[in-house]
């Protein structure tokens, strides 16, 4: 098998389209995660960049250039706040929509007055590197403890990520855009291809495992609650029970202490 571009966007549809998929499930199984449903519609959207990326490489249209950019930034934006909402913060994913629209419109806009590489790539880092740094700080943001291997899998994921939203600019800087997939159109297969989607799939990984570890530690939590609540509610109703034999006694011992005996006639002489 060949690794070049072709064959790299179609390991890429695949293994995202499996991964939205199996998100789908998740949120079915397990409705009360909120973020399964980000995440899976995140994956579906990573999924159709791709998809628009493979597309490109047969109809060079600047159309799919832009669907693509903005499905994948959408999808950076939709991992951020699943993380969000499965931390228990707020996901402000409406404001992030606006931001896709207007990076959507200004991307075409440089695209069809032929503004300069470096400008288009400055722009990708612009909007592409802060959800990235903001899904770094959720993950590695000390407010959930014991995550142990699920946040070093999601941490490494992260600061690739974070990297690779800057490498369009970095490509462009060293007069080597073409490497990159959406600035230019490569013909060869590159190993920045690899680290990019090694970067994606352990930041999914890695996030998925913390869903999990996060819902086991709740559900240990929750079941600790509950041991601790019979137990008590146990203690409480011997001490009632316990109480209601006393009372019992003691109202049987008063009623023989308040019983008159007769008493001797006494006489006058």
């Amino acid at each position: 098998m060949t690794f070049d571009v072709a064959t790299f966007t179609s390991l890429w549809l695949v293994t995202f389209l499996c991964c939205a998929l199996l998100t789908t499930a998740l949120s079915r199984t397990f409705a009360q995660v909120v973020a399964f449903r980000f995440w899976a519609v995140a994956f579906f959207l990573n999924a159709g960049s791709a998809a628009c990326v493979f597309a490109h490489l047969t109809w060079h249209s600047n159309v799919l250039s832009v669907l693509a950019a903005t499905l994948a930034l959408q999808c950076r934006l939709l991992l951020w706040a699943g993380l969000r909402k499965l931390l228990g913060s707020r996901a402000p994913w409406r404001t992030g929509l606006a931001l896709s629209l207007l990076f959507c419109a200004l991307y075409a806009g440089m695209l069809a007055f032929h503004v300069p590489i470096l400008w288009r790539a400055a722009l990708l880092a612009l909007f592409f590197l802060p959800y990235r740094i903001g899904t770094l700080y959720e993950v590695w943001r000390p407010r959930r403890g014991k995550l142990g291997p699920a946040r070093s899998i999601a941490t490494i994921g992260g600061v690739i990520a974070c990297f690779n939203s800057t490498l369009p600019f970095l490509l462009a800087l060293a007069n080597r855009s073409h490497l990159s997939l959406l600035l230019g159109s490569p013909q060869t297969m590159s190993a920045l291809y690899a680290f990019v989607f090694a970067g994606d799939l352990l930041l999914a990984s890695g996030l998925l495992v913390l869903a999990f570890k996060l819902l086991s530690v709740e559900r240990n939590m929750l079941a600790t609650l509950d041991r601790s609540a019979s137990a008590q509610l146990a203690a409480s109703r011997t001490l009632r029970a316990l109480q209601r034999r006393r009372d019992r006694l003691a109202h049987v011992y008063g009623q023989h202490d308040g019983i008159t005996h007769p008493q001797p006639l006494s006489w006058n002489v």
